[in-house]
């Protein structure tokens, strides 16, 4: 029986697995931690050596070290049902446990310890000279097993201090370039807005925004919580507009949303690019025009069969702004399986010089990386019955497809329509 066959049979059996006690049951809880453990050890050994292997034939066949590392994180991903991103995040972890750290590798193979423990514990020391890596993985093996989460970080993190303090406190010095905004989705049309600061500045912003909630709060008839006011307020100090600033700030929503939905009260969602899906109530009130707000109508049309948007062919080389702007609400992510990232490039699918045309059918929207990736030796693209089908390096196939657009039934006919009478 060959490896995969073995897999596909340990599948089957847990798919079918039964039990018939509580006792049992929470056993069989624990066991199988263990094992997406055991297997997690597995993945590490066999992503190392496919990296190793594939490497060396890109190498020989002419690619460029950063083009082989790009097409080894791409297949990795999608071998995962992950991004690419992710995929070189899986190599490199797999790499620092199989050559460097192979005594926190065999905790994990025995199912003692968890990927994610080992992901932080890469994390933490991945600045390290190999040596000094080694001698944390000798230190800590053996009290793995006993350690949870958070545990793990503060152990690595104060071994890595102990072992180069000078280093420590130079990439702490060093670390307010990376200083950045960023948001991201929440449930219930909501959103996490994160600001990464340097320590001084981050204490000091919660702080004025701590001090303004609570000299709010003595007030008798404030009826926000604390961390209400605290959004408030941080609103209020962000949007309110100061010396030189316009006197609205200007905020644009790219709000996707069907024909009945805007105008007839349908319920089918709408989708705020960037964003995700939002309750049609919520979005009709997002393109509510009044004297502040100023709202652009565009149409776009859906392939009636498939539901997916449509539109007529570009005849330039280039995609011009608007099917640009086209891409980006219909693919709404990087259309890479299992990408999700922001798209950073609109591009062709299938490239030019590979005999792809400029037309909406055979173009997409992906991120850099994934953009990068597609065109590299070995990689192919093809559009078959409406899908962009990639196929990597190593014969693997993945197809892709845009996501469904907001789609409300038909509208009513017009002898369906209730009889009116004149007033």
């Amino acid at each position: 029986m060959s490896n995969q066959e073995q897999i596909a049979a340990m599948v089957s059996a847990l798919a079918a697995m039964e039990s018939v006690s509580d006792d049992e049951r929470i056993v069989l809880v624990g066991e199988l931690e263990g094992l997406k453990s055991v297997a997690a050890a597995a993945q590490a050994r066999f992503t190392d050596a496919f990296a190793v292997s594939q490497r060396a034939r890109l190498l020989e066949a002419g690619s460029t070290s950063g083009e082989a590392a790009r097409s080894i994180t791409g297949q990795v991903g999608l071998a995962r049902r992950d991004s690419s991103h992710k995929g070189s995040r899986h190599v490199g972890l797999a790499a620092a446990l199989v050559r460097e750290m192979p005594r926190v590798l065999a905790v994990l193979g025995r199912g003692q310890t968890s990927e994610w423990r080992c992901t932080v514990i890469a994390r933490e020391t991945a600045h390290l000279s190999p040596a000094d890596r080694a001698r944390i993985d000798e230190a800590i093996a053996p009290v793995l097993p006993g350690w949870g989460d958070a545990r793990t970080e503060r152990e690595v993190r104060a071994w890595v201090h102990r072992l180069d303090a000078q280093g420590a406190a130079a990439r702490a010095a060093k670390a307010a370039v990376d200083r950045r905004v960023s948001i991201r989705p929440a449930p219930d049309c909501m959103a996490y807005v994160t600001a990464l600061l340097p320590m001084a500045q981050g204490v000091a912003v919660f702080g004025a925004l701590h001090r303004a909630a609570l000299a709010g709060a003595v007030d008798p008839g404030e009826r926000r919580s604390k961390g209400q006011i605290m959004a408030d307020e941080l609103v209020r100090r962000v949007l309110t507009p100061g010396a030189g600033q316009p006197e609205v700030p200007g905020i644009e929503l790219h709000v996707v949303m069907t024909d009945r939905a805007l105008l007839d009260g349908d319920n089918e969602p709408a989708q705020v690019v960037g964003y995700g899906p939002v309750p049609a109530p919520v979005a009709r009130e997002l393109v509510r025009a009044d004297s502040k707000t100023r709202v652009w109508v565009r149409r776009l049309y859906t392939n009636p069969e498939t539901g997916e948007l449509a539109g007529t062919d570009a005849r330039k080389r280039d995609f011009p702004d608007v099917v640009r702007q086209f891409f980006l609400v219909r693919d709404q992510v990087c259309r890479t399986p299992w990408c999700g990232a922001p798209i950073r490039h609109v591009d062709h699918a299938v490239a030019v010089a590979k005999g792809g045309v400029t037309d909406l059918r055979n173009g997409n929207g992906r991120c850099a990386r994934c953009n990068l990736t597609k065109d590299l030796p070995g990689w192919v693209s093809v559009l078959r019955d409406g899908a962009i089908v990639t196929s990597t390096p190593t014969g693997q196939q993945y197809a892709s497809r845009p996501p469904r657009p907001p789609r409300s039934d038909s509208w009513e006919s017009a002898d369906d329509l209730p009889a009116t009478t004149g007033g």
